[in-house]
C-alpha cells in the first residue's frame, strides 16, 4: 500500500521514548519510524499514551529520556528559529479540526501561509482556493465554520495542515463524532491524498474501520509500552491479549468472564 520513495530515509524516528507528568510515567521506552509516503496507525485503549506520543512527535512536549528525530533533525535538541522552521514542515489535524470559529474557511486556511511565509496575498489566496479543491471543499472558501457539517470541517482542517506542503501529517483522530459513511469519504480522502502527493501520515485512532482501511503499519500502545508494531496483519495476530481483544471486540473483562465460566463448568463436570 505504501506509495514508492526515491529516498527511504525515515521522516520520523522516535526512540527509546519516556514521558512523564510528575511521577507518572506514561511512555515507557516507545519507539515508533515512519517511512515515506506511509501511513503509520497508532493504537489501543484509553489512557495508553497515543495522545502524549502524538504531543512528543510535534513538539508540544520534551521527552524525559529518548530521542524525537523530525525530517532527520532531532527535535529534542534544535531550539529558536531553527525548530520554528522545523516544525512549519509538518501539519497537524487536530481532533475537533480545531478551526477559528470567527474566521472563515479560507482565512483558516490561509493562516499558516500568512504567519510563515511572505507570500504577496494573491498567491496565498491562490494556494487557498488550490488545497479546498483537493479536500473537494471548492465551494466553502467563504463559510464559516459553523456552516459546515463535521465531516467539512475536519476536510477543511486538512486544507489548512496541507498549506504549506508537509511531507509529514499528524491526525488526531480523525474520525472522531463522524457517522460511519463520513468517516469511509475521510479514509479514502486520505488514501488519495498520500497516493496523489506522496505524503506520509502518522494517525492515531481507534476505530477498526479505519484502521483496516487506511494502515500501512500499526503501533499498539498498552499501559504506556509498544505491545505490537508491524503490518496490521502482524498485529492481529501478536499473542497479547489486549491485542487480541482489541481486533475481536471482545472486552478484555468480557474474555476473563468467559475463562471463569469455563473452570466453573470444568469443575462441576
Amino acid at each position: 500500500m505504501t506509495k514508492a520513495s526515491a529516498d527511504s530515509s525515515p521522516l520520523l524516528e522516535v526512540r527509546g521514548l519516556v514521558a512523564r507528568y510528575g511521577e507518572r510515567t506514561i511512555l515507557d521506552g516507545v519507539d515508533l519510524t515512519v517511512g515515506p509516503g506511509e501511513i503509520r496507525v497508532v493504537l489501543g485503549g484509553s489512557g495508553c499514551g497515543k495522545s502524549t506520543l502524538l504531543k512528543h512527535c510535534i513538539g508540544l512536549l520534551q521527552p524525559a529520556a529518548g530521542s524525537v528525530r523530525l525530517l532527520g533533525e532531532d527535535l529534542t535538541a534544535v531550539e529558536g528559529a531553527a525548530r520554528e522552521r522545523l516544525l512549519t514542515r509538518i501539519g497537524v489535524l487536530f481532533q475537533y479540526g480545531a478551526l477559528l470559529g470567527s474566521l472563515t474557511i479560507g482565512e483558516n486556511v490561509a493562516l499558516p501561509l500568512r504567519e510563515h511565509t511572505e507570500l504577496p496575498e494573491p498567491i496565498v489566496r491562490e494556494i487557498v482556493r488550490l488545497k479546498l479543491a483537493q479536500v473537494e471543499l471548492a465551494h466553502a472558501e467563504s463559510l464559516l465554520p459553523s456552516e459546515l457539517s463535521g465531516g467539512m470541517r475536519k476536510r477543511a482542517a486538512l486544507a489548512r495542515a496541507m498549506a504549506l506542503d508537509p511531507p509529514l501529517i499528524f491526525c488526531d483522530e480523525p474520525s472522531a463524532g463522524l457517522d460511519p459513511l463520513t468517516s469511509a469519504e475521510l479514509d479514502e480522502l486520505l488514501l488519495r491524498l498520500r497516493d496523489r502527493f506522496g505524503m506520509s501520515l502518522v494517525v492515531v485512532t481507534h476505530e477498526l474501520a479505519s484502521i483496516e482501511k487506511i494502515s500501512d503499519r500499526v503501533l499498539m500502545l498498552s499501559g504506556g509500552k509498544a505491545i505490537a508494531d508491524g503490518t496490521l496483519a502482524e498485529v492481529k495476530a501478536a499473542p497479547h491479549p489486549e491485542s487480541q481483544a482489541f481486533f475481536g471486540r471482545v472486552a478484555a473483562g468480557e474474555i476473563r468472564k468467559e475463562r471463569s465460566a469455563l473452570e466453573l463448568l470444568e469443575g462441576t463436570g
